[in-house]
Formats: C-alpha cells, sequence, structure tokens
C-alpha cells in the first residue's frame, strides 16, 4: 500500500475579497464621500449668506437708528428725491446727506454752512451694503411747517436683498427696514 500524503494549501481555504469586489466597494465609497462633501459645501454656503444677511441687517438697523437720532435732534430736513435726506443737526452743527447710491446706503458729512446735498464736499462713507448685499431704499420727508406748527417728518425705507449666484442654489433673500421719526425742537432754536 502506497501511502499518499495530500497536501492541503493553507491559502486555498482562506476567503479574502476580489479585486472587483475592491474596486466596487472603493467607488461606492468615494461617491459617500463626494456626496457628504457636496451637502458640506452647501451648508456652509447657506450659514454664510445667514451669516452675511444678519450682519448687514444689524448694521443696517444701527445705520438708521443713527439716522433717526439726528433727525430728531435736527432743525432742518430736506429732500430733492426721494433716495436722500440732508439734515443739519442742532447738537452738533454739522450737516449730514444720507443717499442710496451704487447699492449701498451711504453718508456725506460737512458743515453748517451747506445748504443741500450737493453743497456737502466731504468725503463718502458706504454704512450698510457688500458685494453680494445690495442695498436700496428711500426716504420720504415731510419738511417742518412753523406756521401751522408741524414738525418735519422722516420715513425711512431700506431693502436689504441677498443676491445668490447660479451656484448656490436657493433663491434671493430680500428683508425691509422701516422706520419713522419726526423732528423734536419745533423749529425753535436755543
Amino acid at each position: 500500500m502506497k501511502m499518499t500524503r495530500k497536501f492541503k494549501n493553507k491559502n486555498l481555504n482562506k476567503e479574502g475579497f476580489t479585486l472587483l469586489e475592491l474596486i466596487i466597494s472603493s467607488a461606492i465609497l468615494a461617491i459617500l464621500f463626494g456626496a457628504m462633501t457636496a451637502f458640506g459645501v452647501q451648508i456652509i454656503r447657506g450659514y454664510n449668506r445667514v451669516a452675511a444677511l444678519k450682519e448687514t441687517m444689524e448694521n443696517a438697523s444701527f445705520a438708521v437708528e443713527s439716522i433717526n437720532k439726528t433727525i430728531r435732534t435736527s432743525n432742518t430736513i430736506d429732500s430733492d428725491s426721494d433716495g436722500e435726506v440732508f439734515i443739519i443737526d442742532n447738537n452738533t452743527g454739522r450737516s449730514y446727506c444720507y443717499f442710496f447710491s451704487g447699492d449701498k446706503l451711504r453718508r456725506k458729512t460737512g458743515d453748517n454752512t451747506a445748504a443741500d446735498c450737493d453743497d456737502i464736499g466731504g468725503a463718502t462713507y458706504d454704512l450698510v451694503g457688500t458685494n453680494d448685499i445690495k442695498v436700496s431704499g428711500s426716504f420720504k420727508v415731510k419738511e417742518s411747517d412753523l406756521s401751522n406748527g408741524e414738525r418735519g417728518f422722516v420715513r425711512t425705507n431700506v431693502i436689504i436683498e441677498y443676491q445668490a449666484s447660479a451656484q448656490d442654489n436657493f433663491s434671493n433673500d430680500k428683508i425691509i427696514i422701516q422706520s419713522g421719526v419726526s423732528l423734536r425742537d419745533y423749529g425753535y432754536n436755543l
């Protein structure tokens, strides 16, 4: 009787992954990571949009309150158009012109010799507005009528619009801030 020995290959009994299985699982993982990255980018864009709108809204609210304070302490208000208001402040003796231009709310400051916005030769400062956020609005001015004892009144409308790009995949947002304030000095110079 002959003895035959059978040799078993230990490697044949081990189970493993074939090259095809590795390629398929790698492709599935790549698709999942790509989707997670795209989702993360959208979340970051949404957060940046909300943060920019929040900051602009806070700046616009602060600017409107500053304008209102100046109007309350003024003895002169005037407007040549709905987009601007000219003010001479009693407290400081300075003249101010607030206006909407270039998708921003802007201010020019001069001395009390100015008669209207065109007379102010000072620098122009941007109060509210960025490249992504457009700011427009209007000032409705009712001048004081001292013969009837009516104080001047200014209604301010500020419109803030976020201009979404094509890659953002969301619509444009619009926020409107409205305020109204009257002069407090009743036309009397102290």
